[in-house]
């Protein structure tokens, strides 16, 4: 999945270490008035910064998944990796899911509520 939030900065928003969920979120604008929030489920391994801008969703090239898989004991595949790109650096997140959500839910809410 290759997407690109140009004018939106995100955050690391929440996480929930007895359900192993992530939440990076950009917050409304003034010219965009709803949140949006990066879900990962089942997170294995983070490796990113609490602040990205000019973000940008990448794939894993076959460098980076090799070099990443070493850091586990156990098999995992491309697609539990995602690369988070901010400012032209590379980031990732290992984890089983991940979505993208568009919502207006108010500062306070995680969206992590199960």
């Amino acid at each position: 999945m290759n997407r690109t939030f140009n004018g939106r900065d995100f955050r690391i928003w929440d996480f929930s270490v007895h359900h192993s969920r992530l939440l990076i979120r950009s917050q409304p604008t003034l010219s965009h008035d709803y949140n949006i929030d990066l879900i990962f489920t089942a997170v294995d391994y983070i490796s990113v910064p609490k602040h990205l801008d000019k973000l940008e969703i990448d794939s894993a090239t076959r460098e980076e998944y090799q070099s990443i898989q070493k850091l586990f004991k156990r098999e995992i595949t491309k697609d539990d990796i995602t690369i988070l790109v901010s400012n032209g650096s590379r980031h990732f997140i290992a984890a089983a899911g991940f979505e993208i959500s568009e919502n207006q839910l108010e500062l306070f809410d995680s969206g992590l509520d199960l």
